[in-house]
């Protein structure tokens, strides 16, 4: 699929309604984590970009960036705009969707070695993504506000054959970033990019052949009653192997590292779901 070179066209309208945007009026800005000048620098935005913003204070523009996380751009750098125009441009979407891929996959690799002062892992790896995904967007010269677009775009299923395997019906608990553990159970589910956090999370792991490809899921009720649809990719299932406290292990890369659980790849084995 990588050597054929979809184009599609993007007609996107929006409406006014509640949504409101800025634009930026400067050359080269700092995109801040927090609405301060000494606050660490998430990125930069540049001249003409549009971007969604969720609020404001005196000084500040707070801006929704592809992380979920609120950002903040300084006020006398930017206008509100009344964006309801239609908006139209050819874009190579599955390359796009590719790099960004590789962008949030790089942000996890380096949020494991980046040191940030009073952040934690998630944080950084929050920053890092947003930093890396705007490099991508503006590589492109694709406005940020577009963002969602790109990525929930998918191929129009032409004559796909769709062999199920496994549904399970599960309670998982939000471990750590991306990893969740199935109550009850010596699991342990790594998926992409997921932010959900909570204990007794209702979930549905879905496990099916697309054609050739295996495809593993991790889907959550968006709210009560409204069906098991915002999915997440499973990169891999383990199994816990040792989970105490002051445990040191030697990574692949030859670092000491403190952990307080040792996983295992597994094959998940669960009893079939009646729900």
């Amino acid at each position: 699929m990588k050597n054929c070179i979809v184009i599609i066209l993007l007609l996107i309208s929006f409406q006014t309604y509640s949504q409101e945007y800025i634009e930026i009026i400067k050359p080269d800005i700092h995109i801040r984590m927090l609405p301060s000048t000494s606050s660490p620098i998430v990125g930069h935005a540049f001249n003409g970009e549009v971007y969604i913003t969720n609020g404001e204070n005196e000084r500040w523009y707070s801006v929704l960036l592809p992380s979920g996380e609120s950002r903040w751009i300084y006020k006398r750098l930017a206008n509100k705009i009344k964006f309801n125009t239609d908006f139209s441009s050819d874009f190579d979407v599955l390359e796009i969707q590719e790099k960004l891929k590789s962008a949030s996959d790089q942000a996890n690799r380096d949020s494991n070695e980046e040191v940030i002062k009073n952040l934690n892992k998630i944080e950084i790896n929050n920053i890092l993504f947003d930093r890396y995904v705007l490099w991508v967007l503006q590589d492109y010269n694709i406005w940020p506000v577009f963002y969602q677009n790109i990525i929930n775009y998918s191929e129009p299923e032409i004559n796909k054959n769709i062999q199920m395997v496994a549904e399970y019906m599960v309670s998982v608990d939000h471990i750590d970033y991306d990893l969740f553990k199935i109550d009850g159970y010596n699991f342990y589910i790594e998926t992409k990019r997921c932010f959900k956090l909570g204990k007794a999370l209702d979930a549905i792991i879905s496990m099916y052949y697309e054609d050739k490809d295996f495809i593993q899921k991790l889907c959550f009720e968006d709210g009560y009653g409204k069906g098991f649809f915002n999915c997440y990719n499973i990169k891999n299932i383990y199994s816990s192997v040792l989970e105490e406290p002051n445990l040191v292990v030697l990574t692949n890369d030859g670092k000491m590292k403190k952990t307080g659980l040792v996983l295992k790849e597994a094959l998940l084995e669960l009893p079939v779901s009646t729900y």
